[in-house]
């Protein structure tokens, strides 16, 4: 980037930061749902095997809710939903937390954090994948990468249809490209492809553990401050590769499994990879009071348009690199950048 373009984005940053609709008055509520995935320092060692998109640090998450108190009423989403379908009045500017995936380090690291702000936040855990050995399969992809396992990948008949110019080296865009252009295949495929090359090494092996079991999902739970929704049953996207009986086992099943573990009512869904189509959203909008996107945007209660909805919860994607700095991060939240 040029000297010029830098100076241009870093004033672009401070002004929205500064005159950003999380600074203004709102005469009509405005949400920020902001969307999180894994909080992991720098020095742990599963921070290199992650998507740089995916991870904030524990001192950034708690710059976050520091900041996130001086601008917002910080409530949980399923308070502001019931505040909302009750019609009762909701705040000016009203911010929720939630986390996608159900990750250990989520209750390693954001856990104590939200215990010190005494904020309360939105747990999306993947019902069958809870207390399991699964790795995503990016994560996946991200370990063979840098553990010499690139040729494996490239060789594939599948998968390395998907890999990326020959002169990239091996680094964080190299394997951000490559994720990218394998979403063009099914989940189905790149699990089974990857299944494939696991017959031939034993790579795989020594990855550390991704997701929390069910007693360590009943200690966010018992916190006080943890919802927990659904994030489907495996974490397949929504899209019309999975037929009717796949997305009932997804959407409808997986609130069955939580509610049996748990013992309590589930009544929030999120969509993997922010992928649906009309008839997976119709079913969600007969099992669910309410679902997140991964679309980008402030929640307007009082849509112009009139067409705000429950089920499409526009949010606010955070990471190290976007929001590292109270500026960065209030440009995140003004809804300019």
């Amino acid at each position: 980037m040029s000297p010029v373009k830098r100076l241009m984005k870093s004033t672009a940053a401070s002004l929205a930061s500064r005159y950003g609709q999380h600074r203004r008055r709102h005469l009509d509520p405005h949400l920020w749902v902001l969307m999180y995935h894994r909080i992991l320092p720098t020095s742990d060692p599963r921070f290199q095997y992650e998507e740089p998109g995916m991870i904030v640090t524990p001192d950034t998450f708690d710059m976050h809710m520091q900041e996130a108190k001086k601008h917002f009423d910080i409530l949980s989403l399923q308070e502001w939903v019931q505040l909302k379908t009750a019609g009762a009045s909701l705040p000016s500017k009203a911010c929720v937390i939630t986390f996608d995936d159900g990750w250990l380090d989520n209750l390693e690291f954001a856990l104590p954090i939200l215990q010190h702000h005494q904020a309360p936040a939105t747990l999306f855990a993947v019902a069958e994948k809870i207390g399991t050995d699964f790795q995503f399969w990016p994560n996946r992809v991200l370990w063979l990468l840098f553990n010499s396992g690139a040729d494996l990948l490239k060789n594939h008949p599948l998968l390395g249809k998907a890999y990326p110019d020959n002169t990239l080296k091996i680094d964080g865009e190299c394997a951000a490209q490559f994720i990218l252009q394998l979403k063009q295949f099914s989940d189905q495929e790149i699990f089974t492809s990857l299944d494939e090359i696991a017959c031939n090494t034993d790579l795989f092996a020594a990855m550390p553990r991704a997701l929390m079991n069910w007693d360590e999902i009943k200690l966010m739970q018992a916190s006080g401050l943890i919802d927990i929704g659904s994030h489907t049953s495996s974490h397949k996207r929504l899209t019309d590769k999975l037929n009717s009986a796949d997305l009932h086992h997804e959407i409808a099943d997986s609130k069955d499994i939580l509610e049996r573990e748990l013992k309590q009512k589930i009544n929030l869904f999120c969509f993997p990879n922010g992928d649906y189509n009309r008839t997976a959203l119709e079913l969600v909008k007969a099992t669910y009071s309410a679902a997140v996107t991964t679309q980008r945007g402030i929640v307007m209660s009082k849509s112009p348009n009139n067409n705000f909805s429950l089920h499409e919860l526009k949010r606010i994607g955070l990471h190290e690199q976007v929001s590292n700095t109270p500026r960065n991060f209030g440009a995140r939240l003004s809804g300019m950048m």
